[in-house]
């Protein structure tokens, strides 16, 4: 009867060993992970003055480390502007003027290149008069009754345009056909300071013309509508009131021009955009208040720009 007393107690005391074993194994791994925490605890300062603490940091670092993740700022003299200058310029001879357009627009947003803004006008004019799509272009189906003056007041656009954008040399319509139609909204604004008259299409830039303006400050910087337009203008000679024909040298008018007012200042009279031979009274103050411009720019503005086109002149 003695060897079961002799087996308990064996296992007893083997049990007793075990649980001392456990107890050891716990405390070693609770020392170990305290012993690490310690480490790299002490660690931490060296990692922050490491060569790579500005990538891992959230603190200000220097400009040169931040460079890189800053998009391209795309200036005047920059590769990056000349490279998509010159891919705008290729989608456009190979006829891609829709390409050409978004690229431009998007780059004439994050610069005021002249040579981009230039551009930009160029491809608009091009893609507006040709028979391809864009905003603001439809179809329209000729109706009984039509006729293309009629259509171009339906949708506050020119005869001329119409013509131009459906290959038309004449007025001639037909029951049923198709014609494009332009269904933007044009305004003009214009800039005393910087003598520079922008067309806009939505309120969005779609040309830029080099302008005269008044000497001394004389043309209101004020908000007026196109209220007439007239092709080879007269011009009545303010000093003696005397009438000077289209085509004598002294006609100061040009080609065209386009009278002006403004409905909240109704005593300002006689002004007006339009065309001048004097060239290099362009990007002057060289007027006695009107707006001039070159022969060949007034005449493609005079064939876009309805009346009732708001004009707003700023300092």
């Amino acid at each position: 009867m003695q060897k079961p007393i002799y087996a308990g107690s064996s296992y007893s005391n083997r049990k007793r060993g075990r649980g001392k074993e456990i107890f050891i194994l716990i405390v070693l791994l609770h020392l170990a992970g305290v012993g690490a925490y310690l480490y790299f605890k002490s660690d931490k300062p060296k990692i922050e003055n490491s060569a790579i603490t500005p990538a891992s940091e959230n603190r200000d670092p220097a400009p040169s480390v931040i460079a890189p993740v800053i998009p391209a700022v795309v200036t005047p003299s920059s590769p990056e502007l000349k490279n998509r200058l010159s891919d705008a310029r290729v989608a456009m001879d190979a006829g891609q003027l829709t390409d050409a357009q978004k690229s431009l627009s998007l780059l004439v947003a994050s610069t005021p290149d002249p040579d981009a803004i230039k551009l930009l006008g160029d491809v608009n004019i091009r893609l507006l008069k040709s028979s391809l799509s864009m905003p603001g272009k439809e179809y329209y189906v000729i109706q009984s009754g039509d006729y293309l003056e009629k259509i171009a007041k339906k949708y506050n656009t020119t005869v001329a345009l119409l013509k131009t954008m459906n290959g038309m040399e004449s007025d001639t319509i037909r029951l049923g056909d198709r014609m494009l139609v332009f269904t933007g909204t044009f305004s003009i604004r214009v800039s005393k300071s910087r003598n520079e008259l922008d067309l806009l299409n939505a309120g969005k830039l779609f040309k830029r013309y080099s302008v005269g303006t008044g000497k001394f400050g004389k043309t209101p910087a004020v908000e007026f509508t196109i209220i007439d337009k007239i092709v080879e203008p007269a011009w009545t000679r303010p000093a003696d009131n005397k009438k000077i024909e289209y085509g004598d040298p002294d006609n100061v008018l040009g080609s065209r021009w386009m009278a002006i007012k403004s409905a909240e200042h109704q005593e300002l009279t006689g002004f007006g955009i339009h065309g001048t031979w004097e060239r290099n009274s362009i990007g002057q103050q060289s007027s006695a208040g009107c707006i001039r411009m070159l022969n060949e720019d007034v005449e493609e503005l005079f064939d876009l720009v309805p009346r009732k086109t708001t004009v707003t002149i700023a300092e």
